[in-house]
């Protein structure tokens, strides 16, 4: 639960994360976990949005439409009010503090597309949306209404806001989520047709559960995403670095920290030089050991071209140490992976969305057996 002395606060809580059952599971045992869970009447759902979360924040002395991340060097959430065309709209609909919570998307895009459009410097950002390609805001939760403090209220309550507030903002970009019963004798049907129309699933909430920062307790809310039904069988054919800024909530503690003008790496507790505004910066600690921040994982297509399916993060620190230090020995090396589903973009590119690393494949199978043919069957 979350409590606040002022509304400047506010700005400054971190986003929700959603839990999800443990991966591993096969479709029976989730099935049979997720009946278990919505047998009661606990639970009413959502459709999750592709796309990316944004905090709406409206004060007397402040507006800003913050994303999920904070900046590198900055460490301040980003902000996009100027980057949108219904920033407006939110910014004059409200007389006292209000706190919107929904999702940044394009149609028929998906999450990546709508962040190299909000990445963009303003100017670039507003002529990219162009027909359909323009940005929407979809709200799907309310943390504060018109001066109405709603942190303590349950989400069944809540919700009662969101038509309120799309009324009040009036823009065509602009709408909310409906909420659905969570019954198990209809909720299976729904999902499916929800993943046969290409939807990324759902989220399930707790009636009661209140907003929190960072990951929700087990339970209180359950994201349901498509997965796929196969392991996919692919080779790494390159790393991405490690990011190189730490935002991270540990800084006091944090113990990696660069000289942002001489490159110079420190290992240990500089916290307060940082603080005295010198040229010191957290890094991450990846960054700090050059390790990679994921690999690419690649296919051959029918004339034996690789083609990088999706990077895949999550690695672990002695799988990093060894691709930094001995990465020809790991250059085409089959591995296994798993994701939501296999998708293809306007310009014909396949790639895997959320994936993730299963296994090494070691020597039982061969890089020749890694075929496109075989994920696109």
């Amino acid at each position: 639960m979350i409590k606040i002395k002022d509304v400047e606060e506010l700005f400054e809580l971190e986003p929700m994360k959603y839990w999800a059952l443990p991966s591993g599971l096969t479709d029976i045992e989730r099935q049979d976990k997720l009946n278990l869970a919505i047998s009661g009447g606990d639970y009413i759902y959502s459709l999750k949005t592709d796309g990316n979360l944004i905090r709406a924040v409206i004060t007397p002395d402040r507006f800003a439409l913050q994303t999920r991340g904070r900046g590198r060097n900055s460490g301040v959430f980003g902000e996009i009010q100027d980057k949108v065309f219904w920033a407006d709209a939110i910014a004059n609909a409200f007389e006292d503090t209000t706190v919107l919570i929904g999702e940044a998307y394009i149609e028929g895009k998906v999450d990546k597309d709508v962040g190299a459009v909000l990445r963009c410097l303003t100017d670039k950002a507003l002529a990219r949306q162009k027909g359909e390609n323009v940005v929407k805001f979809r709200i799907f939760d309310c943390f504060y209404y018109n001066g109405e403090n709603l942190l303590e209220t349950p989400l069944i309550e809540r919700i009662k806001y969101l038509p309120k507030a799309v009324e009040a903002i009036n823009h065509e970009l602009v709408s909310y989520v409906k909420y659905y019963e969570a019954k198990p004798e209809t909720f299976w049907d729904k999902l499916s047709n929800i993943f046969a129309a290409g939807g990324e699933g759902v989220v399930l909430y707790k009636r009661n559960m209140t907003p929190c920062e960072n990951r929700t307790p087990a339970w209180q809310t359950i994201k349901v995403k498509q997965v796929l039904k196969e392991h996919i069988d692919c080779f790494i054919y390159g790393v991405e670095p490690a990011e190189k800024s730490y935002t991270g909530k540990e800084l006091p503690t944090w113990q990696y920290w660069m000289d942002d003008k001489t490159g110079e790496k420190f290992l240990g507790s500089y916290y307060l030089k940082y603080c005295d505004g010198g040229m010191i910066i957290p890094i991450s600690k990846g960054y700090y050991y050059n390790w990679p921040g994921a690999i690419k994982c690649a296919v051959y297509d029918e004339n034996h071209n690789p083609v990088v399916l999706c990077k895949c993060s999550g690695l672990t620190e002695e799988m990093k140490a060894a691709l930094r230090d001995n990465y020809d020995e790991w250059h085409m090396c089959p591995v296994k992976i798993d994701g939501m589903m296999v998708s293809r973009d306007r310009n014909g590119e396949i790639s895997v969305r959320h994936p993730k690393l299963v296994s090494i494949r070691d020597n039982d199978i061969s890089v020749e057996d890694c075929l496109l043919s075989k994920v696109i069957k």
